[in-house]
């Protein structure tokens, strides 16, 4: 919400200005024993915190005044929702942020200004309007349920609400994951658009569990094929295992398994059932308490489960889930966290830091396998309780919370800062250090792409602290798609004398590695997606500043890639056509007797000539095929616009207007098929609804070299199939015109693209019906009608090859551009 023309002021306590000018005599005397380092920084034990108000001078008066139902959060704690995407490079300051309490705030500045309650229109939500789950969705919107309902809050240029369709019962929770790695790529885009809504307490079996692909706008009801009984706690799309994770409670015995909380997962591109389950572990929660749950922005599999009584944490999508460990200390000897309090969880890149009913803040290092914490900070205030945790940035947490303005609605809001470093240097002996002192690599935080058959190699340097011969990990959250390699080498020293090493990496398909079993293998037409992350196993709550490096890559079709016709001779080059005219809205007529709009080959159909507007953008100019010739197009593979290779697989096609005037060269048996080939017309009466652009494809193709397909019961019949091992070819009747053909790859293993190009060939050269004279008053026009050499220059096509061909004025003509002169479309039949 815009603040418009304000000024930001805070109002320290004199404790923390005394802690400022300490600060900046520390920037000219940096060489200070440890010890004294760590007291300047700190200010010895602070158990009190010292808070300052942010606020704005400025308001208009529209900002002093709210309109609308306000916004009101229905749990009893208050929670803070951040953006999942952090970087400041993203917005140019800190993340948008979602204040949930007694009252809603929104913030683009980090809460640096006054703000008004959130609130939306009386006349979508009145007279209450309560939010019990909220989630950021794309890059400017967010979604929450209010009484049940779910609406879009969209604040990108103007703030505005929309409701949600397609949900037809109430619901009380959202889920979402949020991909940051790029927001330029359609995949990662794709996975920041998918929300679950869904109403918990309720068997898996009865409850009703809503997605949405666009980003909340539209919802579809998914039901899941299970007859599990126990009750429903949420939903989770674990992306990084390509699948859907819902969370069950289990109060007895079930297959085995004891009582408890477990997740089971599902592939809902596949089927709706239930295909793999989870550890079981104890995840306390009252009837009726709430679950809340974090899942860490980078996707590699982290997800963070609370209630007041428990904190559990998963590094794999939830396979396996374990309680967080506690450091103990003189203050806080337990191992434990406390069972009864616990209020609010947060976390960064790489920390996690909890705060509870009894303000006890502990902090600590999300690690690969296992997470530990300890008790930073007692808190000395009576006010906690609408306080929640912001990671500002990398080891500088914020406590944040609104102060009401005497006489005004606006809110301002006071935050108390704290180093984390600085908080554990006090509580720990520094002996938890890091083993690695540098980890990097130019693949972090990138997307790529592994097509059919292809491999990625990534290279990372590391520096291991002296002694320790410490070495980082690498793993994979998908291991059922993606397989790597990796080896270590030395790569010289740094300038301190350390050791230097280069750890490769090679990373590939699992079903081509042979490295597991076939049935370990994911789907290996769909592909899939899979966290790559290098880390320290052991980094300790002190290895802050060594980040995991992390990176997604999609086992699956690159944007890019795409397929193309090679044009050696066009109708344009010949200047046959010129480009202007096929450009300026030109218009030809397909006869009656040749096509079939649902594309099945069907004859002597009553049906009118066919008008077509010639798209000159996605056709350019025809190609020019002699009608005696058999012929095959040649297509060309390109990617990020370089051309690859030319095209060697099978590919199909068909005349997109249905014109089927035109056969295949070989046969079933000439093409030594051992199978009855697949062909247009049982394909597409296989459909309710007939579309050449879906019949035959990459999933659905069945080689006819595969004993295992359907009896070769006709070998006589027209082999369909073009490219790849045979010579089969297009042949065309006596017949001279425009011909637009889709092409498809259908080759499974060539690509997990759905390769298809579109194209026009100008058929020429055949000779024209039996037709009387045209009157003399009738314009005659000549044209080509034997096969034209390429060496040939274009005066040779006037003169050695002449036919008559006349048009009328009117709708007579086979062809007729709008704006300019008739020019010549078909001859004969």
């Amino acid at each position: 919400m815009s603040t418009g023309n304000k000024s930001t002021y805070l109002r320290p306590n004199r404790s923390e200005g005394a802690a400022q000018v300490t600060a900046q005599k520390m920037r000219s005397y940096w060489l200070v024993p440890l010890w004294l380092l760590r007291y300047l920084i700190v200010g010895g034990h602070c158990s009190v915190c010292n808070w300052r108000e942010s606020f704005s001078v400025k308001l208009s008066l529209s900002q002093k005044q709210v309109s609308g139902t306000v916004l009101q959060f229905a749990a009893d704690e208050p929670r803070l929702l951040q953006h999942p995407c952090t970087d400041k490079n993203l917005w140019g300051g800190p993340a948008p942020a979602l204040y949930l309490g007694g009252r809603v705030f929104f913030s683009k500045d980090g809460f640096e200004s006054s703000l008004l309650p959130l609130s939306i229109p009386s006349d979508l939500v009145s007279p209450t309007a309560l939010v019990s789950a909220a989630t950021f969705v794309k890059q400017n919107q967010i979604a929450m349920v209010i009484n049940g309902r779910v609406y879009l809050y969209i604040f990108a240029d103007e703030e505005k609400w929309q409701p949600a369709e397609g949900i037809h019962s109430p619901v009380a929770d959202l889920s979402n994951t949020y991909c940051c790695f790029s927001w330029q790529d359609l995949y990662c885009d794709n996975v920041s658009m998918t929300l679950f809504a869904y109403e918990t307490g309720h068997s898996v079996s009865e409850s009703q569990i809503f997605l949405s692909e666009n980003g909340g706008f539209t919802f579809r009801l998914m039901k899941v094929k299970s007859a599990l009984q126990h009750v429903l706690l949420g939903v989770y799309n674990f992306i990084s295992l390509s699948v859907t994770g819902l969370l069950i409670n289990s109060t007895q015995e079930d297959e085995g398994k004891g009582p408890g909380a477990y997740f089971i997962y599902i592939n809902w591109k596949r089927s709706h059932e239930v295909y793999r389950r989870s550890t079981v572990f104890q995840l306390m929660s009252k009837e009726g308490a709430s679950i809340q749950n974090i899942q860490h922005p980078s996707l590699s599999g982290y997800i963070i489960l609370w209630t007041k009584g428990t904190l559990m944490l998963s590094f794999n999508n939830g396979l396996i889930t374990e309680a967080v460990t506690i450091l103990p200390t003189d203050e806080f000897p337990g191992t434990s966290l406390p069972t009864t309090s616990l209020f609010h969880v947060a976390i960064s890149t790489s920390e996690i830091a909890v705060f509870t009913q009894e303000n006890q803040l502990f902090y600590g290092i999300l690690g690969m396998f296992s997470t530990s914490m300890v008790l930073t900070e007692t808190i000395n205030t009576t006010d906690a309780g609408c306080c929640v945790l912001q990671f500002e940035r990398t080891g500088i947490l914020t406590l944040l919370r609104p102060i009401r303005n005497n006489d005004s609605h606006i809110y301002n809001f006071q935050k108390c800062t704290y180093n984390m470093q600085s908080l554990l240097m006090d509580k720990l002996q520094p002996m938890q250090y890091c083993t690695l002192e540098v980890l990097n690599s130019p693949f972090h935080n990138k997307i790529f792409y592994i097509d059919m058959y292809h491999m990625l190699n990534f290279t990372a340097t590391f520096v291991p602290k002296r002694g320790t011969g410490a070495f980082p990990l690498v793993t994979v959250s998908n291991p059922h798609v993606l397989s790597f390699q990796a080896h270590v080498v030395q790569d010289g020293y740094t300038d301190d004398g350390n050791t230097k090493y280069r750890l490769s990496i090679l990373l590939m398909q699992q079903c081509f590695s042979d490295m597991a079993e076939p049935h370990f293998w994911a789907d290996l037409h769909e592909g899939g997606v899979s966290i790559l992350n290098v880390d320290a196993p052991k980094k300790g709550v002190f290895c802050v500043d060594i980040l995991p490096l992390s990176a997604f890559i999609n086992v699956g079709c690159p944007p890019t890639k795409q397929i193309r016709l090679f044009k050696n001779a066009t109708a344009c080059s010949k200047e046959l056509f010129h480009q202007d005219l096929l450009r300026n809205n030109f218009t030809y007529i397909i006869s009656y007797d040749i096509y079939d709009p649902e594309f099945l080959a069907r004859q002597n159909l009553e049906q009118s000539d066919l008008q077509i507007h010639y798209d000159y953008e996605t056709l350019g100019c025809p190609l020019l095929v002699y009608h005696d010739d058999p012929w095959s197009p040649v297509l060309e593979l390109w990617e990020n616009s370089e051309f690859v290779e030319y095209v060697s697989v099978d590919f199909v096609m068909f005349e997109v207007n249905g014109i089927h005037n035109y056969d295949y060269l070989l046969t079933a048996a000439e093409a030594d098929c051992i199978s009855q080939p697949q062909n247009w017309t049982s394909l597409l009466k296989e459909q309710d609804s007939p579309d050449p652009n879906t019949a035959w494809n990459r999933k659905n193709y069945i080689n006819c070299e595969n004993p295992n397909g359907p009896k070769l019961v006709s070998p006589s019949a027209k082999y369909q199939v073009l490219g790849g091992r045979t010579k089969n070819k297009i042949i065309f009747s006596q017949y001279n015109g425009l011909y637009v053909f889709k092409a498809i790859v259908v080759d499974k293993f060539y690509s997990y693209c759905e390769l298809s190009t579109f194209f026009c060939v100008y058929v020429y050269g055949a000779l024209p019906k039996s037709n009387p004279l045209p009157p003399p008053s009738q314009p005659i026009l000549y044209l080509p009608v034997q096969k034209l050499s390429q060496r040939e220059d274009t005066a040779g096509w006037y003169t050695n090859f002449i036919l008559w061909f006349f048009l009328e004025c009117q709708m007579s003509t086979n062809w007729r551009s709008k704006a300019k002169a008739p020019l010549p479309l078909q001859w004969g039949g």
